[in-house]
């Protein structure tokens, strides 16, 4: 009856990768959605400190280069990648104009998408922009203060959160790996602001218990048959 619900209501698309991960048996693909759901909230904090931490950097450093609070005005000239950025800063304000909230460089900020501010790395957009945002990462350690690392973590960082956000799967995603990487991109801002999110972020407990669960639902079936799908795939 589970099964049938969320197939019904969630569709057949969604639910057949965790058929297929789990060789057809019903049970064991629910509880395996059951723990892509805990694991994709437990992520919401780390994302949460990243994001806002990124994003207030990024506008603090850039304050100071360009002495203006409204700093994404420099991006309306020339360089066609950042004027892709002021678009995003034309749209964002926009969509204040529609709400009645004020337009200042506080609240133009805060209306920007995470993929903004992942975008000033760019290669392209990072040539001119190169020294604000790397002061950003005032803690990195000098082996890994390279515009290629951090551009590689933050858009690894940017997809994974859309995962998580879109409801896509995530168990079949490197999450240990990935975590330690974000984890070490918030060290690189601000050592205390990771440690303080360190004693609040839930994914460690959350993939301790996927995991123990994974190895029990592994060992029922080598005792148990199971329906077997086409394209038979096992976590």
């Amino acid at each position: 009856m589970v099964w049938q619900t969320l197939e019904a209501k969630l569709s057949t698309p969604r639910m057949s990768r965790y058929l297929k991960g789990y060789q057809g048996n019903q049970d064991h693909a629910a509880q395996a959605y059951v723990h892509n759901m805990r694991i994709a909230e437990s992520l919401v904090s780390i994302f949460h400190v990243l994001e806002v931490a990124l994003r207030n950097g990024i506008q603090r450093e850039m304050e100071r280069e360009y002495k203006r609070d409204d700093w994404y005005e420099e991006f309306n000239g020339d360089n066609a990648d950042l004027r892709a950025s002021y678009a995003k800063v034309t749209d964002a304000q926009a969509a204040l104009r529609k709400r009645g909230t004020k337009l200042c460089a506080d609240n133009i900020t805060a209306e920007l998408s995470f993929g903004f501010w992942t975008a000033l790395f760019n290669r392209k957009a990072f040539v001119k922009l190169s020294r604000p945002l790397m002061r950003v990462f005032h803690y990195c350690p000098k082996h890994s203060k390279n515009a290629d690392i951090i551009r590689s973590r933050l858009n690894k960082a940017r997809d994974l959160r859309n995962r998580c956000f879109h409801h896509e799967p995530l168990l079949w995603q490197p999450l240990f790996e990935l975590h330690r990487d974000i984890t070490e991109i918030v060290q690189w801002i601000d050592p205390g602001l990771c440690t303080w999110i360190k004693t609040h972020d839930r994914l460690p407990s959350a993939l301790a218990g996927w995991n123990t669960w994974k190895e029990a639902a592994r060992h029922e079936r080598t005792v148990m048959p199971t329906i077997k799908t086409t394209d038979d795939q096992s976590i």
